[in-house]
């Protein structure tokens, strides 16, 4: 409880919510960890040493610490690349995660064996999400592709999530997304701001990816991407919007069963939320988005793991004001299926919001496409 309040106040002091002598000197601290940061991150880049693959590998990341959409971009590329004759895998760290030096091989059909505390909850939820897809899980991306390509020799494309910064690897594309709310975060590095590294590193991006932007004008993503063009002018700049958002019971095996479309079900519903995310705000944006009327709405850091007494604490509460419906996103949602029995109990119902994301930019998709036709011969992709 303690580090989440000094989470929250240091976020504040960042953003220059608090003002006064203490949030001022507590900014001078970081505006010197900000240099050591930078210098650290300059040494690292220059001892490591990139592997290669003999397959192909893709990966997508991100220049800001939080939320940028990445989990439902993977999604999508893994689809798309099927649809191209591909048969991809996901290499994926599996944060704060169980798993060890040895890495985890895993698949749909093997979740009941293993909990989110133990992959990791994106792990979990990407292969949920992608039936029949190995996601090979482990801080060594490089030994858990080697292990997956040993085991599984039909795979012939890896996509590597949240792999921008992910030095000991080389790959032959890098999809960088940007928020388009706060596309830079506040121009400062960690952790004096969100910034992972500098801004220059735009230009190793291959393919740009704008993200966030339902609720924004038209003219301002245009004005950023053009920016973005001018800046790298090599690397296609193609807008997300999310389609067919869907609403999955917790505890669903099947989530291509059992979802059913959120804006049908939301629309003009008082509803609470909860989520630990690391851009909760866009998640309340969502819902507001899809005609919900959220009364009430809780944030929590990212990655966090709620206890029983903290569970059965807001059921209570939601109860006593009246609420049927809590809504989560699919992340939360891994880890909240532990407690199902007690949702099921007080009778509150809860549901996962999943967001479908579509690219539908020629450059970009054609980019992706291409990648590495020497290394693996596909079929033609349908545009």
């Amino acid at each position: 409880m303690k580090r989440r309040k000094l989470e929250s106040y240091l976020l504040r002091v960042i953003s220059k919510e608090v003002t006064g002598l203490v949030p001022f000197l507590i900014t001078g601290l970081l505006n010197v960890l900000e240099i050591v940061y930078l210098l650290l991150l300059k040494l690292q880049r220059s001892m490591v040493k990139r592997a290669g693959l003999l397959a192909p590998v893709i990966s997508v990341g991100n220049l800001v610490a939080g939320g940028t959409g990445k989990t439902p971009t993977v999604v999508w590329l893994v689809n798309f690349l099927k649809e191209c004759g591909y048969t991809p895998a996901v290499l994926t760290r599996g944060y704060r995660g169980g798993v060890g030096a040895e890495g985890l091989l895993l698949t749909r059909s093997e979740l009941e064996k293993y909990t989110p505390d133990f992959t990791g909850d994106e792990p979990y939820l990407l292969a949920y999400l992608l039936p029949g897809t190995v996601i090979a899980v482990g801080r060594d991306r490089y030994r858990t592709a080697l292990k997956a390509l040993t085991h599984h020799p039909e795979i012939d494309i890896l996509v590597m999530d949240d792999g921008f910064q992910y030095w000991k690897l080389e790959r032959d594309l890098d999809i960088l997304l940007l928020d388009a709310t706060r596309p830079f975060g506040n121009g400062h590095l960690l952790p004096r701001g969100t910034l992972r590294e500098p801004i220059a590193g735009l230009k190793r991006a291959g393919v740009i990816l704008l993200t966030r932007t339902a609720q924004m004008d038209p003219a301002e993503i245009a004005k950023i991407a053009e920016y973005l063009r001018q800046y790298h002018p090599d690397a296609p700049v193609g807008v997300v919007r999310e389609e067919h958002s869907a609403l999955i019971p917790l505890g669903s095996r099947r989530q291509e069963d059992d979802a059913h479309p959120a804006a049908n079900y939301l629309n003009g519903k008082k509803v609470a939320a909860i989520t630990a995310i690391g851009n909760p705000r866009q998640f309340l944006a969502s819902l507001e988005s899809l005609g919900a009327e959220v009364g009430y709405f809780k944030s929590y850091p990212d990655h966090y793991q709620w206890e029983e007494s903290e569970i059965e604490n807001l059921i209570a509460t939601l109860k006593d004001w009246g609420f049927e419906d809590l809504i989560v996103t699919g992340k939360d949602g891994v880890k909240l299926a532990a407690y199902l029995e007690k949702f099921r109990r007080r009778g509150l119902n809860c549901l996962m919001l999943s967001l479908e994301y579509m690219i539908d930019d020629e450059k970009v998709r054609s980019r992706i496409a291409e990648v590495s036709p020497r290394k693996v011969v596909a079929e033609p992709c349908a545009f």
